[in-house]
Parts: structure tokens; sequence; C-alpha cells
């Protein structure tokens, strides 16, 4: 009987607000390689929540799915996870290159619980704005059980490809919703994050003018050799966005130069 009526609460709560803190501090809650499941190259062995894929590249050419209009799809997962219970998600993005449209599913993590009430998946609880870019997606388990160990997918989420360049997108650890994980016990998780990035450049347009010429050539030439964090590195130049301007990213620029790219 106490967990149903902690089960209604909780969804009325849900249905008419979007404050996953209170969800997480209010006492609400009664506390007694690179797949799916696996993250990019990047980490240690403590918790991290990440963008997959964590790079989507594709040139507006050769990859008209990825034009303005079309829609792109993203998952947020998270591994190496210990009694994880509730989670709150911030994603960000320029909102010049995309606009959130929806959640487009729960992930199979929080599924896992042996709790018979389930998640707040019941009742979606998200938030988003295309003015400043974010999305802040939000679960809990519903009921007395453990939290849920491992790795696995949190969220879907879809956007519409509103513009041409690039963007990352970062798991958001600041502002009035941060990302915030927290175990059965109702204490906080620490975690790692790693961006992701959605380009749909020509390879070879530094300028992210439509059009691949002299101008980029002469950029991406003065940034050659260099790597992430020296002076003469240039992101813009780095298309394969791995850290350094090299033999790959001149050859992208060759294969395009004097392409434009269509409205």
């Amino acid at each position: 009987m106490r967990g149903r009526t902690k089960l209604v609460s909780i969804a009325a709560i849900l249905s008419v607000m979007f404050v996953t803190s209170v969800i997480f501090s209010s006492g609400i809650l009664d506390v007694s390689s690179r797949s799916l499941f696996s993250p990019p190259f990047y980490l240690d062995a403590t918790t991290a929540v990440f963008i997959d894929p964590s790079k989507i590249i594709k040139d507006y050419l050769a990859d008209p799915a990825y034009r303005i209009g079309n829609n792109l799809q993203v998952s947020v997962n998270v591994t190496d996870a210990v009694d994880l219970f509730s989670y709150q998600v911030n994603v960000t993005w320029n909102p010049s290159m995309l606009n959130f449209l929806r959640v487009v599913s729960y992930g199979d993590f929080l599924a896992r619980t042996g709790s018979s009430y389930g998640t707040s998946r019941i009742q979606p609880t998200w938030k988003a704005s295309n003015v400043t870019g974010y999305a802040s997606i939000a679960e809990t388990i519903l009921g007395d059980v453990a939290g849920i160990s491992g790795g696995g997918r949190l969220f879907t989420i879809e956007f519409r490809i509103v513009g041409y360049g690039w963007t990352d997108l970062n798991i958001g650890s600041g502002g009035s919703l941060p990302t915030m994980l927290l175990n059965s016990a109702g204490g906080t998780i620490t975690y790692n994050t790693v961006r992701g990035y959605f380009s749909n450049r020509l390879g070879g347009d530094v300028d992210s003018d439509r059009d691949v010429d002299y101008n980029d050539f002469v950029v991406l030439a003065g940034a050659y050799g260099s790597t992430s964090g020296q002076p003469a590195y240039k992101r813009n130049a780095d298309f394969d966005d791995d850290g350094d301007v090299d033999y790959n990213d001149f050859v992208k620029l060759a294969g395009n130069y004097g392409k434009v790219a269509p409205p």
C-alpha cells in the first residue's frame, strides 16, 4: 500500500511540473566499447554520461539525409554506474544548427529495475528550449528497490536540422536544471561527461560559407600540423574533429575544392 501511494504521488507531481530537484530532494521518494553499452575510447573506470554516436560528421553534398529540414537522432548513455536510481540530464547545443523535437524513447537502463512500479517514464518528464538550445530529461525508479549498475542507454532524442555547419552536443552541468545522478539512498553520483559533435559541412569548408575555396585552403595551411591547445590550431579546419589538423583534413579539402553546397 505504501508503494502504491508513493507511485500515485510521484505521478501527480510529474504530471503538473518539471522540477526534478523536487523528486531528488524533497523525500517524495522513500529511501530506506563503443557500442550502445560501451563508451568511446576516452574513459577511466568512473561513471560517465555521453552522447551516442559521439561524432556524426556528414558531408552536405554526399549525405543529403543530413541537410537542412531533415531529422537527427542521438542517444544519451551511461557507463560504469553504481546503484543509479534517478537522473536528470541536460543536453545543450547550438540552436542555429539544431532544434529539439521530442524524446523518442527512454532507454533500457533504468527499465532493468525489479520494481513492480517501473520508472517515471509512465509520465515522461522533460523540458527544452530552442531559443537557448537545451533539453533536460529526467527519469527515476518508482519503489523501494536498489538502483541499477553497469551501462546502457538512458534516452534517445530527436532534432530537426535547421542549419549548415557544426555544433557540439554537450552534457551540461550548470544552469537551473543541471545534470544530476542519484543513487537509491539519495546520494549524488559523481560522473564524467563526453561531448558529442555534429557537422554537415562540406569537408574542407573551414569558414562554413557553403563553398570550398582558396580562403579555406589558407586557413588550413596556417593550422596544418597543429594539435588542440596549440596557438595555431583551428578547430574549424579539423574536419574529423580528432584534435589535430593533418593530412586527412587536407585530403577532405582537396577532394571538395571548388564545390558549393546547395541551400
